[in-house]
């Protein structure tokens, strides 16, 4: 498995306890400096001199959207493939340099961006970056590494076969999304990955990787100065040969209830219900995360876990949440039940979902769910990997540095009626898909 973008891995067994202690949690502490760099690029700083320690991210136009679909998986296998061999150093020079730096260096693909990360000490910043610079400026792809990370994804896609909650979200994103990115695996299949050649990635490399709409963010101890230098000593005329992405089609719209059934000789039953939703810059998303909450992602205080699995005993567990893309995006609701009990509880979530439809919720309701969302905001943001996450999804998003503050306000600001019409708007039950994967014997399902 690639090394996951923010993994600690590695890190200084001296520095491991320090660094899980909390930083100040305020939105005041989210705030950050930002300019724009030569080349079309960005630089945010968040500085903080409590810890010696420096934690980056670098985003980059190289997700999913950009690869082609009958390719799929070029764009995760691409940045995967960064730190498996350079112009300088070979796969295993780069791992036991990776090690000395503490084991913070990640590259990964989602579908929109691909993102490579470092966290290193403050003495070893630029030796760090450096190494972070050439990962990402001058990799090779060396045919033998290629073969064995080729090996190694489709090994782990046949390991994922045996997992319900994979089989039960691939199908669901297939169906709800149709051709459009967002409805494909980010590390492909096992079809498309058997037509993916070396050159390919080199060819993605050159074409996405640049400065242009890269996103350079450091958070810690360091300042904007030391950091706009070590950027453009590092990535001066840095360029991608770019080219038109791949045509990205709409999501698919479904007209009725649409229901998956796959059939697996498992002891449990996972069930996905979920529709088209709202983008993450749709002015009703904070009214969305307030009505969700009460819904489904409030935990045991949430409606459908409070019925289902507090009172009937239906559920080991439910959740439900909106998943708000940058293009489009997707409300879900999962279930883990016994075979047997899939039919209830299908039917006591979705009694649930209209009862919320044509009642809304209570005064009561809206205050706690309020007080939570706000008062548990700055808790998200006890580290400075998850402080520098938040920072780059806001510059993403093109929201300006005071967001955190604004978007308190706007959850304060969410009424009852609001709720209501949100319910109404963006949990579409007849445009839905419900895919459930168990043992369909004993499941007997009724949908």
């Amino acid at each position: 498995m690639k090394k996951q973008i923010h993994a600690l891995t590695g890190l200084f067994i001296a520095l491991l306890f320090t660094l899980a202690a909390p930083l100040p949690a305020s939105a005041s502490v989210l705030s950050y400096d930002r300019e724009e760099l030569p080349g079309g690029g960005v630089l945010i700083v968040k500085e903080s001199r409590q810890l010696p320690m420096v934690t980056i991210e670098v985003s980059l136009r190289a997700g999913t959207r950009y690869e082609s679909p009958a390719k799929a998986g070029l764009a995760d296998m691409t940045a995967g493939m960064l730190l498996r061999g350079t112009l300088r150093h070979s796969a295993s020079d780069i791992e036991k340099l990776n090690d000395q730096l503490g084991g913070g260096a990640g590259v990964g693909a989602g579908r929109d961006f691909s993102t490579a990360s470092l966290r290193v000490l403050s003495r070893d910043l630029e030796k760090g970056f450096s190494f972070l610079a050439e990962v990402l400026r001058k990799p090779v792809f060396p045919a033998n590494e290629f073969k064995k990370m080729r090996r190694r994804t489709l090994g782990q896609l046949q390991r994922k076969e045996d997992r319900p909650g994979y089989l039960a979200n691939r199908a669901f994103r297939e169906r709800i999304f149709g051709s459009h990115p967002y409805g494909r695996e980010v590390s492909g299949t096992a079809q498309t990955l058997g037509k993916i050649q070396r050159d390919d990635l080199a060819k993605f490399h050159r074409e996405r990787y640049g400065m242009k709409g890269a996103i350079f963010v450091f958070v810690g101890d360091i300042s904007l100065s030391r950091a706009r230098e070590l950027v453009l000593s590092h990535f001066k005329g840095w360029k991608a040969a770019g080219g038109p992405p791949p045509e990205i089609p709409p999501a698919l719209k479904v007209k009725k209830l649409s229901v998956i059934k796959i059939d697996r000789p498992f002891k449990q039953t996972t069930v996905l219900l979920g529709n088209v939703s709202l983008t993450r810059k749709d002015k009703d998303f904070y009214a969305a995360r307030v009505m969700n909450y009460i819904l489904g992602g409030g935990g045991f205080d949430s409606r459908i876990t409070s019925n289902i699995r507090e009172e009937k005993g239906l559920v080991y567990s439910a959740y439900s949440y909106f998943a708000a893309g940058m293009d489009t995006g997707h409300w879900r609701l999962m279930l883990q039940t016994k075979n047997k009990s899939a039919n209830e509880a299908i039917s006591e979530s979705i009694k649930e979902i209209r009862r919320m439809q044509e009642k809304g919720v209570t005064e009561k309701e809206l205050a706690e769910a309020k007080a939570f969302i706000t008062g548990n905001f700055a808790t998200r943001f006890e580290s400075s990997s998850r402080i520098a996450g938040y920072i780059l999804a806001v510059e993403r998003l093109g929201f300006p540095p005071d967001y955190a503050g604004r978007y308190l306000d706007k959850i304060r600001a969410v009424t009852k009626e609001q709720i209501q019409a949100t319910a109404k708007k963006h949990i579409q039950l007849d445009e839905s898909v419900l895919t459930v994967v168990g043992n369909m014997g004993e499941a007997k399902l009724k949908y």
